[in-house]
């Protein structure tokens, strides 16, 4: 596998496969020693704040990546997004992520106490949403006002049928880079500990979950909808047809991209 140095810059360049939202402003912060970016578009609005948690494998993704991304996003949604800069494996393996999203989201608690926050993850954002909430509620910290996963990444055992019936078809991840990165995550600490399908959940957010039919993580996504729906009514799971891993953020002009930032505007509202 090429050095962890080449893979952050390779991934970082999905950013500049299209042209930025140009009306939306950026602005670094440091937030509890975590380096956050804010992205503001021309009217937020008021009261209203969402956190976005970037996939990556636990390993890669930056600003650089999810910019381009992001700045769609807030102008779609016409709210402020905060972008987190967690920890990173290998240098940094688990709990060191979800420690940098839990200091994050409790100094915003804290700062905006009359505001909604919501969350948004892709891929691996997605399963540190879910390990968020756990501790949230091992904490008794009150819970975002809704989340959305895009193809997130629950299982780390990387075992699911999906891994393999959608091999061939899904040009974004295999099992094998899955399972390594998974490795790097978890550091000395027991898988069953670290993955996100594990975590104990008797409560959950409004949450929508979108995925590609052509993703090897599609069981990720259907098996915790299933899980969830029994807990959030306020649950619902939608299936891109013929779309990949993470969709929007190599393509956000096409059909599929403005069909799911629509369907996340509309959750969210």
């Amino acid at each position: 596998m090429e050095d962890i140095i080449a893979r952050r810059e390779r991934f970082n360049q999905l950013g500049s496969i299209y042209p930025k939202q140009a009306s939306v402003k950026k602005e670094h912060i440091i937030i509890k020693g975590v380096s956050c970016y804010w992205l503001t578009p021309e009217n937020p609005a008021p009261n209203k704040i969402v956190i976005h948690l970037h996939g990556g494998a636990f390993a890669v993704g930056s600003i650089q990546s999810h910019e381009s991304m992001l700045t769609h996003f807030s102008h779609k949604l016409q709210a402020k997004i905060l972008f987190v800069e967690y920890a990173l494996a290998p240098e940094l393996p688990y709990p060191n992520a979800l420690n940098d999203v839990m200091n994050v989201y409790t100094a915003l608690l804290a700062k905006y106490p009359d505001h909604k926050i919501d969350f948004i993850g892709d891929s691996a954002g997605g399963g540190l949403i879910a390990s968020a909430v756990g501790e949230m509620l091992e904490k008794h910290i009150q819970l975002p006002h809704a989340a959305v996963f895009i193809s997130p990444w629950i299982s780390l055992h990387c075992d699911n049928p999906s891994q393999e019936d959608n091999r061939a078809i899904d040009p974004i991840l295999t099992r094998e880079y899955a399972k390594s990165s998974a490795e790097d995550y978890i550091g000395n600490i027991p898988i069953e500990i670290v993955s996100p399908e594990n975590v104990e959940l008797s409560d959950f957010p409004p949450v929508l979950i979108l995925v590609g039919t052509n993703e090897i993580l599609l069981d990720d996504s259907i098996n915790f909808y299933n899980r969830i729906k029994g807990i959030q009514p306020a649950a619902k799971l939608s299936i891109y047809e013929n779309q990949v891993h993470v969709w929007m953020l190599t393509g956000m002009p096409s059909v599929a991209s403005q069909q799911a930032l629509t369907e996340i505007k509309e959750f969210l509202n």
